[in-house]
């Protein structure tokens, strides 16, 4: 295969591959308020000891407001398996990033979502 292939087929793949994420953390967030320069990196989740562990990475664009996060959790069929938890404050400078981490309240939790709010 000729190398100018190669290069179309990678970028192909890893266009595919940046869809794919965005779609997942699309569907795993909910922002409100002026959280338009915020973005959502990368997302992951793991089972620690029968809870749901949630990790994600978000980037401050340019927006100069203080930004507020939470998680909501859910079971199997979508129902939610705990009440609404307490807003988070999260102070991310322009251009720079934070990982933050939610861990599920019961071992119900199977999905979850990230609230982000500016205030």
């Amino acid at each position: 295969m000729k190398i100018g292939k190669l290069i179309n087929l990678a970028v192909l793949v890893a266009a595919l591959m940046l869809t794919a994420c965005s779609s997942y953390i699309d569907k795993r967030s909910i922002k409100m308020g002026k959280t338009s320069d915020i973005k959502i990196q990368d997302m992951k989740s793991t089972d620690r000891n029968g809870l749901l562990v949630v990790q994600a990475t978000i980037k401050n664009n340019g927006n100069s407001k203080p930004v507020q996060y939470r998680f909501q959790w859910f079971g199997d069929k979508g129902e939610r398996v705990w009440g609404d938890e307490a807003w988070k404050p999260l102070i991310i400078p322009e251009g720079r990033t934070a990982m933050i981490e939610g861990v599920a309240p019961n071992m119900e939790a199977s999905e979850y979502k990230i609230e982000l709010d500016s205030y």
